[in-house]
């Protein structure tokens, strides 16, 4: 069996000028970041977590600690906190765990999905895993598609969340 190749996102804009990064917002409920990840680097970085900071992470990383109930994050309250400090706007790009929470909280308003031409196959980690599941096929969230564009080789999908039905 091979290596699984883990993912070491910098969550910065590299392909295009700005006059600005953006704030890195990392959600790690354990606080399990390597403090030698990328993410962590130039400051600008927030590490939300449901306890105690890594005491391992670099001294400019800024540290929230927002548990819900269950000792997990509580992402509305994330939510709110970000808006009070102005972040009105919100780019997320993670795992199945935390796109199935942010969705099933109603936290989402659109997607914006790249598609490369490549099949994985199971037992690839789909985009969203939902608590409940999906039993039948109306429980499923329903889009509606703005645009579709080829970016290289890849299909960039922009949607918006039009039915909450779950």
């Amino acid at each position: 069996m091979g290596t699984v190749e883990q993912d070491d996102p910098e969550l910065s804009v590299r392909a295009v000028a700005t006059p600005r990064q953006p704030r890195r917002i990392v959600i790690d409920r354990h606080a399990q970041t390597p403090p030698d990840a990328r993410v962590l680097k130039g400051g600008n970085a927030l590490v939300v977590t449901a306890g105690e900071r890594n005491p391992s992470w670099p001294a400019g990383v800024e540290h929230l600690v927002l548990p819900d109930a269950n000792g997990r994050i509580d992402l509305g309250a994330l939510m709110r906190t970000l808006g009070e400090s102005g972040i009105n706007e919100l780019h997320v790009e993670a795992g199945g765990k935390l796109n199935g929470a942010l969705l099933e909280a109603g936290l989402v308003d659109e997607l914006l999905l790249y598609i490369a031409p490549s099949l994985i196959g199971d037992p690839a980690r789909g985009i969203a895993e939902f608590a409940s599941g999906l039993a039948h096929l109306s429980g499923r969230l329903m889009l509606s598609v703005r645009d579709v564009a080829k970016v290289g080789e890849d299909l960039r999908i922009v949607a918006r969340i039009v039915d909450r039905v779950r």
